[in-house]
């Protein structure tokens, strides 16, 4: 005998009252995935044609003067970005932009009506247009941090968009929109619909998952998906090499070490490096402390490239260059572990120096960047003192970025997708572990002070709506 169906909530009633409710709310997340994909897209392929070209120049050792003409653009985009800081309405795109995001979101919960004019009252389409433009600014001159950091504000932001030009009249149709949005601009760039639609939910509610609206994050990151396919091609993120279906116990006893060993003092390094660097940053006036940030990256790299011959790829930019020469099997500089945690301490600093200075750059990322190199770094250290030769660093990698995506955003079940979407099921074993233990491990910690105040808002909100 069927069990009864417990009665809607008010949300659920809101989402799915009819048909005709359901038919407009997916003509919306279409509407708003198809033009989120044109504006990361073009975003995207703006960065990478920008700073890959500078920073292949700079790590050049044909021109002496190569690293000093990226030395001069690093500096000129941080005064830029200082002077644009201080013009009314760029203060909200500088640095990550997901604390802005998820501010944006939980806004309409502050009130109990159902009334999505909260949000409506603040910039959308514009704030989305001046973060691609501080980002292209910021990360197209050299700067250290992601891209999916900034596009979640776009995301958000071009769904709340869409949803006030459509006229919608409902805070619940808003939010999903907002959702949407973000899912489809997060798997713009991953490729990966259904890392990129758990990531939109977790970042958001926390510990809880949203169902009713997690089917709405699933159709904006397919239909991101095949735009990708159709227009672009498929282009993972990154690559690795085949492995085996099955781990010994000593792998997996591996794998939980990686993770206590990378999640845990990634996010805390991570901390840190924000604290002190806002510290240096902020001697400076306000219009110059993005050319503060400059100098200290430049320091940083320079001091890298010049006395251990670091590439600046490895410290600067998107840090996308290090993942895939590591999962390559690269030999050289990267296969001892004291360059890697060199590239560590690096990318942390110029990371957060971009960041604390007012740039428009992501900290997801570079998060990832920090756990495969650290999970390789950990790899080399093992061999190195058991004498058992070069090790097979690919699955550590791996486990590196997955434990510290958890370690830093807080989103288990993204981090996992993301390693089955992007790497392949043989990896998920490892991956399911490793994230396991992050999440206990680092339950207390989030850079994003605003995901705290979501949690508390989703944990007050109906249990049937968090569920089924």
């Amino acid at each position: 005998m069927a069990g009864r169906r417990e009665p809607l909530d008010e949300e659920q009633r809101a989402l799915h009252d009819s048909w005709d409710t359901v038919l407009r709310t997916v003509g919306r997340v279409i509407l708003s995935t198809v033009l989120i994909w044109g504006v990361c897209s073009a975003l995207r392929y703006g960065v990478h044609a920008t700073s890959d070209t500078l920073l292949a120049f700079a790590s050049g050792r044909s021109l002496w003067w190569a690293p000093l003409v990226l030395a001069g653009v690093l500096l000129l985009g941080g005064l830029l970005r200082g002077l644009l800081n201080r013009r009314p309405g760029w203060s909200d795109v500088a640095s990550d932009g997901v604390d802005v995001a998820l501010s944006n979101y939980h806004i309409t919960y502050e009130d109990p009506a159902d009334d999505p004019r909260p949000r409506y009252s603040l910039p959308a389409i514009r704030l989305a247009l001046r973060k691609a433009v501080a980002t292209l600014l910021t990360l197209g001159s050299g700067a250290s941090g992601g891209l999916e950091g900034p596009v979640v504000l776009v995301g958000e932001s071009l769904g709340a968009g869409v949803a006030r030009l459509t006229r919608a009249r409902s805070e619940h149709t808003l939010r999903t929109c907002q959702l949407a949005g973000i899912a489809a601009a997060v798997g713009t760039l991953l490729n990966a619909p259904f890392a990129a639609a758990l990531f939109a939910l977790e970042v958001v509610y926390g510990n809880r998952i949203v169902y009713r609206k997690l089917a709405y994050c699933l159709l904006a990151g397919i239909t991101a998906y095949a735009l990708n396919n159709r227009f672009l091609g498929f282009k993972p993120i990154f690559v690795a090499p085949p492995h085996a279906h099955t781990y010994t116990l000593g792998e997996y006893g591996l794998t939980a070490l990686v993770a206590v060993a990378v999640s845990a003092p990634i996010a805390l390094l991570f901390g840190l490096a924000m604290k002190h660097t806002r510290q240096v940053v902020e001697r400076a006036s306000p219009v110059l402390r993005g050319a503060m940030g400059a100098l200290c990256t430049v320091l940083v790299a320079g001091g890298l490239y010049y006395v251990v011959g670091m590439d600046f790829r490895h410290v600067l930019g998107m840090g996308e260059y290090t993942i895939a020469q590591l999962l390559a099997g690269t030999s050289g500089p990267l296969s001892m572990w004291w360059f890697l945690l060199l590239i560590v301490g690096g990318k942390l600093l110029t990371t957060s120096f971009t960041v604390q200075s007012g740039g428009s750059a992501g900290m997801l990322i570079p998060s990832m960047v920090l756990g495969g190199v650290s999970g390789a770094a950990t790899a080399q250290l093992l061999a190195s003192v058991t004498g058992t030769g070069p090790a097979d660093v690919t699955v550590f990698v791996v486990v590196g970025i997955a434990s510290a995506l958890v370690a830093v955003v807080g989103v288990p079940l993204a981090a996992i997708a993301l390693v089955l979407e992007v790497f392949g099921s043989a990896y998920g074993p490892p991956a399911v572990l490793a994230c396991c233990v992050t999440y206990v491990l680092t339950l207390r910690l989030s850079v994003y002070n605003e995901q705290r105040r979501v949690q508390a808002v989703a944990a007050a909100e109906p249990a049937a709506e968090l569920g089924s």
